[in-house]
């Protein structure tokens, strides 16, 4: 290994030690840090405050033209776990063999040390590219994405023609990510004694009926092939209790994973209409917590070309994809029609553990893979 895969792979592990789990202040140790490492090679960077004690960083290399600009993203904070601490309240990280392990290693701190290094090898090979690149690392994208709202008012993404984001994909280039709604439904029966249900009407089966006829097969529309099927998961039901009362409230929530061509407003009118069809108005009580329609880059588009072609001459194997899951990107993509792409060093099918892991020649493939597109820019955007 050379010395500055070495110095890559240590700064990998120094980041994921750091405990930036998703919380109030999750993000200061890490993105003072990241100032530090920016500062070093000589990049201006700000540190950004948001609200509930959250910060987002952002930093800027300089092309030839600032009429477009590349946008390279990635998120600072972990999920909240406390089975990843130590007896000594440190997050547990480390190397075996060819692999590390910790909290945050590919969910997605080895894609943001690999991009940190392909900026410093841009910085070191003093290249001019011919349009700007911008680097945002971001706050709360494992809870309420803060930082890519944020994002929506910086004027930077006005002249963003692409953005890529370090989220894990094993390095496949990940074209597509499914869109999401976030709901919950309130539903309101009759109390009754356990001991006369007809009595009564309860919202848990009131919750019942709603979910069964939400989980038709027929519910979506057929997504488009290169996309896995949408989905919905029931996330959690809850009457309160005792036993022996017929429930009079139940609340449900809801996760819905949008592939193309279904949309947030289409799968929102369905969802009203059901609840219209099965209950009465003052049954019931709809929220919408969150929603993002999917993002897809076409395969055939110069921009998947290119950069596939990049992957190509460091790693073989390597597939176009849809993923399952939302990103900051697919904020910028739904707010602001921002082309993205997902690519990353990271394993997609260990994050959000305790176990999650990363393997260590896919943090240097990453950082050439990214330093070669910020090289390329021109052919790129």
């Amino acid at each position: 290994m050379e010395k500055e895969d070495k110095a890559l792979i240590q700064t990998t592990l120094e980041l994921v030690k750091i405990d930036s789990r998703n919380g109030p202040g999750g993000e200061d140790e890490i993105s003072s840090y990241i100032s530090g490492f920016l500062e070093k090679i000589k990049i201006d960077n700000a540190i950004i405050s948001h609200e509930k004690e959250r910060k987002s960083l952002v930093a800027y290399y300089p092309g030839i033209e600032s009429n477009k600009n590349l946008l390279m993203c990635g998120h600072m904070d972990t999920i909240n776990l406390d089975s990843v601490l130590d007896s000594d309240n440190q997050i547990i990280a480390g190397i075996k063999g060819k692999k590390m392990f910790g909290l945050g290693t590919s969910d997605m701190k080895g894609g943001l040390a690999s991009i940190l290094y392909a900026l410093k090898e841009l910085v070191k090979s003093n290249y001019k590219p011919k349009y700007d690149i911008y680097f945002s690392f971001t706050a709360d994208e494992e809870a309420d994405k803060t930082g890519a709202l944020n994002l929506l008012e910086n004027e930077l993404i006005s002249n963003t023609k692409l953005m890529i984001v370090g989220e894990p994909t094993n390095l496949n280039l990940g074209l597509g990510s499914k869109g999401q709604i976030w709901f919950e439904v309130k539903f309101k029966g009759k109390a009754a004694h356990g001991s006369t249900p007809d009595k009564g009407k309860s919202a848990v089966l009131m919750a019942m009926d709603f979910i069964s006829a939400i989980s038709d097969t027929d519910f979506f529309v057929k997504n488009d092939k290169f996309f896995p099927k949408s989905t919905i998961n029931v996330g959690y039901i809850n009457a309160g209790g005792p036993f022996n009362v017929v429930p009079d409230t139940c609340v449900a929530g809801f996760d819905i994973r949008l592939s193309p061509p279904e949309t947030v407003e289409n799968v929102k009118k369905k969802i009203k209409e059901i609840l219209s069809s099965i209950f009465r108005k003052t049954e019931y009580e709809l929220k919408i917590v969150d929603s993002l329609d999917a993002s897809f880059v076409q395969p055939e588009s110069r921009m998947a070309k290119e950069i596939k072609k990049i992957i190509g001459q460091h790693v073989s194997g390597k597939r176009k994809i849809a993923l399952s899951y939302a990103t900051d990107g697919s904020v910028l993509n739904t707010y602001a029609s921002i082309p993205v792409i997902i690519l990353g060093p990271g394993i997609p099918e260990v994050i959000h553990n305790r176990d999650e892991y990363i393997h260590l020649d896919n943090i240097i493939a990453a950082s050439k893979i990214y330093a070669d597109i910020m090289f390329n820019v021109a052919k790129i955007i």
